[in-house]
């Protein structure tokens, strides 16, 4: 009886795994696989990357007009007793070139507070040096920073009285002034000065030669000798001044005529910073015409330094029966002005 079921069962069993199998294959369910991280995860901060435009996408560029470096405008504003005249030598300029500025200005009525334009060109002035305002002369005193140092020769018979001071004025440049004394017994003819200024830092270097305002230096006077450096100029300058060049003359030298300086009259203003010269020169005249004839006024401080000088000449031909009229002012660079002195020289002309 067993052996019947047995043989019953075992087809029956056999049909119902091979139904099964038929099924799985069937279905075809893929296997999934489970990974467990062997360490924590741990966020980190990723650089975002901007994707570059397109060409279409690129910004168009609006042009806009650059704005060129133009020098501030000089201005001057009058004061109580400022002078064209002395306003056009503070700047190194002529009276006429101050007028045409201003076509709106005259003279003799300017008031208080009118603003006048300086036709030079700004320049800037060195790094960290105080820009003095217009109304102002600027002024320096000379330190150990700024120590001249004079080469003397005890051989010549020119020799440099003191040592220079120096100056900057509004645009920058540095004014140098040298008083040059003739020692010797007889008059020299085109004396003249060197002068050397460096940087006590840098490579900075400038040599200027510049004669005398004056041809002739008679013995036992002196006469001031002005070097402008332009802008700009190192702050830890040094100034040395060397005497360059001179001629001798002799006894028998009839170049120049002989004169007399007569009704000299000065008068220095309030502020000490200008004065007014005037009188006649009386020339003892030959026959022969005069090429040129000057006069120079120099103005000293206190301590007997030149601190500015003018020169006036006149308009020829003379009238060589009367005495020459002159009148003109003399502005200090600086300092007040303490006195004033008077020299003149007229030249024959060469046949």
């Amino acid at each position: 009886m067993k052996r019947k079921i047995r043989a019953v069962l075992l087809p029956l069993i056999f049909l119902s795994i091979f139904s099964f199998s038929g099924c799985l294959v069937e279905l075809d369910a893929p296997a999934t696989k489970t990974i467990e991280p062997t360490m924590p995860a741990t966020l980190r901060p990723s650089q975002t990357l901007t994707p570059s435009p397109s060409p279409s996408e690129a910004p168009t560029q609006t042009q806009t007009m650059t704005a060129t470096s133009t020098p501030a405008p000089v201005r001057w504003t009058i004061e109580e007793g400022n002078e064209l005249m002395a306003i056009a030598f503070y700047y190194g300029i002529s009276l006429e070139d101050l007028l045409a500025a201003n076509p709106s200005v005259t003279p003799n009525w300017m008031s208080v507070g009118t603003v006048l334009e300086i036709p030079v060109t700004a320049t800037p002035l060195p790094t960290n040096t105080a820009t003095p305002t217009p109304t102002q002369i600027p002024t320096q005193t000379p330190t150990s920073e700024h120590q001249p140092t004079v080469s003397p020769d005890s051989s010549a018979p020119l020799e440099i009285k003191g040592e220079p001071d120096c100056y900057l004025n509004p645009l920058g440049e540095l004014n140098c002034l040298a008083l040059l004394h003739n020692k010797g017994k007889t008059k020299l003819e085109n004396p003249s000065l060197s002068f050397k200024l460096s940087s006590k830092t840098s490579d900075y270097a400038s040599e200027l030669v510049v004669f005398a305002p004056l041809n002739i230096i008679p013995a036992g006077e002196s006469l001031p000798v002005l070097a402008t450096f332009p802008s700009p100029v190192p702050e830890d300058y040094e100034i040395q001044v060397e005497i360059d060049y001179w001629l001798p003359t002799l006894p028998e030298d009839m170049r120049y005529a002989e004169f007399e300086i007569l009704s000299e009259k000065i008068q220095i203003s309030d502020k000490k910073l200008f004065a007014q010269v005037s009188g006649e020169i009386k020339l003892n005249k030959d026959e022969r015409d005069l090429a040129s004839l000057m006069m120079l006024a120099t103005a000293f401080d206190e301590d007997g330094k030149p601190i500015g000088f003018r020169v006036w000449e006149a308009q020829l031909p003379l009238n060589a029966s009367q005495n020459t009229p002159f009148s003109t002012f003399v502005y200090s660079l600086g300092p007040e002005i303490a006195s004033v002195s008077l020299m003149a020289e007229a030249r024959y002309q060469s046949n």
